[in-house]
């Protein structure tokens, strides 16, 4: 970038030398102020070509390698790109605010960018929520000398020559028409385009989607101004769901039920053994009794949509933040309906599933014990149930969940003790697409092994209570991973785009041996209905089935329960004939 503003500055410098008896050296330079316009051409061709490697690499790969015509077509949008991106910075380059504005635009460029190069990862709007709503922890663990040598010499580096240069001062008449001159030839060159290459556009933006996600910083942008339209709404009176949510009067010799709902942060089903893994990443569950659903598709491919939507009724074909935020869910209608609810959290944060019921973090504090200086592992999560669950029966029934940290990443080796380190080598790096992909692999599966550990843990601690409460326990993962299947690392990717790393997901249950009276169903009820096809969809109705809840907003086709009750049923009935 010094070379583009230098040449467009007409920089002149002199040099001295004298040295009779001692060197004495003397230089001057001075460099001519440059146009706003030059500034701005300047600033938009260092974007193109340096923060959009991943937009022009997916668009050489999508073109005819045999035809000069698609290098033609790609000639042409690069061109058009550099005057668009040229003229809305001119326009927002205003006398005080020009500068920093534009400084500000390459940093924020070159932290798109080296997460899109290094990661794969699309910046939409889910994204940048993402962003805004992690903790620190989180943050952390995405830090890196890449991303501060990559921020440094893409971002600070450019931004610093920039605002070093002088503008020189135009009077507005003259910036007017370079405006128009500029509108004038952008328009004049787009129409050309179009009328030449319209066809290999059209092909390209319809076969690759995730085109309009690569290009920086349009991508930021629209992803920020669509959030905060959304956010900018006025808030509205809370929908309540389920007010007529009711539940039948229980027997009077009933032991209180308990139903745990564990969920997954991260975990794909891809790699558990219960589904077909060859590893044996779930050897901790082996003779425990679990139903295994392998065919799960989560709702979101980030925490801060799966959440809300799968605790909430919409279902992923209505379902959006906005929607979710402005309804009560799940928690809030078995609450209603006298079921005592309580949210224990590792992670970040509920996202607003929770901020209506009793909600704690048991690491919060924490200096012993399964918890390091920087966070806990979910171990810490059984400490806190136990000690909400131990004491003396109140014949409540209850509902708690347990949101894991599971296989949050990039660094998949701080989910796990180093004593559940069961596949090595491992990568003990938050860079993990430098990595060699096994070593990834076994970090990975060392944090579901764990996961698997902490769930066994508490099965038994259930089974031990067995003469105290009926419970049942349910897991499912919020969504899934990519651990560079086609070099996408991570989660986060629109649904439209996202692999099936990202959307298949592992769901599981647990009966103690007093439920089978109670809800009507058995192991082997469940196991029957285990093989078929479910989604996030079915939460919502399968906890108010657990107990019982009788709403209009409860639909029995979409709870596993009422699936395992009637396959129970017709089990029954063919065996009297």
């Amino acid at each position: 970038m010094a070379a583009l503003l230098l040449s467009s500055g007409d920089a002149q410098c002199s040099v001295w030398l004298h040295q009779p008896e001692h060197v004495c050296a003397m230089t001057t330079c001075s460099i001519r102020p440059v146009s706003a316009a030059a500034l701005c051409a300047a600033t938009a061709l260092w974007l193109l070509i340096v923060d959009n490697a991943g937009f022009w690499r997916t668009l050489w790969a999508a073109r005819d390698l045999s035809s000069s015509r698609s290098i033609l077509a790609m000639v042409a949008l690069a061109a058009v790109l550099w005057l668009l991106f040229s003229l809305i910075l001119r326009m927002l380059c205003w006398r005080w605010v020009g500068k920093p504005l534009l400084a500000t635009v390459l940093l924020v460029s070159a932290l798109a960018a080296h997460f899109i190069g290094n990661y794969g990862v699309l910046i939409d709007k889910g994204m940048i929520r993402n962003v805004l709503e992690t903790d620190w922890r989180e943050a952390a663990d995405l830090s890196s000398a890449a991303l501060w040598w990559d921020f440094a010499w893409r971002g600070l580096l450019p931004a610093a020559l920039l605002l070093a240069m002088p503008v020189k001062r135009q009077r507005w008449p003259a910036v007017a028409a370079g405006v128009a001159r500029h509108a004038l030839a952008l328009t004049l060159l787009l129409l050309a385009a179009l009328t030449a290459f319209y066809a290999d556009y059209a092909a390209a933006a319809r076969n690759h989607r995730e085109l309009r996600h690569l290009l920086t910083p349009t991508n930021v942008a629209n992803s920020f101004v669509g959030l905060w339209k959304g956010r900018a709404r006025p808030a509205a009176a809370l929908i309540t769901v389920g007010a007529d949510a009711v539940r039948p009067a229980a027997a009077g010799s009933r032991k209180p039920l308990l139903v745990v709902l564990v969920v997954g942060e991260t975990a794909r089903a891809a790699n558990f053994s219960l589904g077909g893994y060859a590893r044996a990443t779930n050897q901790a569950l082996a003779g425990k009794g679990v139903v295994y659903f392998d065919k799960v598709t989560s709702c979101g491919t980030d925490t801060a949509s799966s959440l809300p939507c799968m605790f909430s009724d919409l279902g992923a074909q209505r379902f959006s933040v906005a929607a979710a935020a402005a309804r009560e869910n799940a928690l809030d209608v078995l609450q209603r309906a006298g079921v005592a609810v309580r949210w224990l959290d590792n992670n970040s944060g509920c996202k607003g599933v929770c901020q209506r019921v009793d909600t704690q973090f048991p690491g919060q504090g924490a200096m012993a014990g399964p918890c390091g200086p920087e966070e806990c592992f979910d171990e810490v999560l059984l400490r806190g149930f136990r000690a909400a669950m131990t004491g003396p029966a109140t014949g409540q029934d209850s509902l708690v969940v347990l949101h894991m940290k599971g296989s949050h990443g990039p660094a998949y080796y701080k989910r796990y003790p180093s004593g559940a380190r069961r596949f090595a080598p491992t990568c003990d790096t938050n860079q993990i697409q430098s990595c060699e992909r096994q070593a990834l692999i076994n970090t990975y599966d060392n944090s579901i092994a764990y996961t698997s550990e902490v769930l066994a843990q508490t099965i038994d601690w259930l089974a031990g209570e067995s003469e105290r409460m009926d419970s049942l326990l349910l897991y499912v993962s919020d969504h899934g991973e990519s651990l560079g299947e086609g070099k996408v690392y991570l989660h986060g990717l629109p649904m439209l785009l996202a692999p099936t790393e990202q959307t298949a997901i592992p769901m599981m249950a647990w009966l103690s041996t007093g439920i089978a009276s109670r809800l009507q169903i058995d192991a082997g009820a469940l196991q029957g209905v285990a093989g078929g096809t479910y989604s996030h969809d079915n939460l919502f109705h399968t906890l108010l089935g657990a107990f019982g809840t009788q709403t209009q907003a409860y639909r029995p086709e979409l709870d596993l329960w009422a699936a395992a009750r009637a396959a129970r049923r017709t089990r029954e009935t063919a065996a009297t004939r």
